[in-house]
């Protein structure tokens, strides 16, 4: 059973992903239903009026296609779920959640180029099966 709390319920994360190729739009209420079966987990925090998380949402889109099952994306709208934003503390965005082994341990905010977002993520894969 999970913890009643947002890092609790977000440290099942994984396994509702699990199941897509690509990018979902998940809510709020879809956390509490989700379960983790991978290393390295993004979830992107965004919001439709936000031009930077406009040009961000590509670059992830990309990157998902990359990564393949290595790393599985998720996006989040902030103004649809403002309750759960609050509380893993996302102030600004775009904002990206990563976590390792279903447990959030790093959060990147702002937009990033392909490029720098790879290399990021790579590092996060080799601690993770280090």
């Amino acid at each position: 059973m999970t913890e009643n709390t947002p890092w609790g319920i977000l440290r099942v994360l994984n396994i509702f992903l699990g199941g897509f190729s690509q990018m979902q739009a998940i809510t709020s209420k879809e956390f509490e239903h989700i379960g983790d079966d991978t290393a390295v987990t993004v979830v992107d925090f965004w919001a439709d009026w936000c031009g930077p998380c406009k040009m961000q949402t590509p670059v992830l889109e990309d990157l998902d296609q990359a990564y393949g099952d290595q790393v599985k994306f998720a996006s989040l709208d902030v103004d649809q779920n403002q309750e759960l934003a609050q509380s893993l503390g996302i102030m600004s965005i775009p904002s990206l959640v990563i976590f390792k082994n279903g447990m959030p341990t790093e959060k990147v905010v702002g937009f990033h180029p392909k490029a720098a977002l790879k290399k990021y993520l790579d590092e996060k894969l080799t601690e993770v099966t280090a």
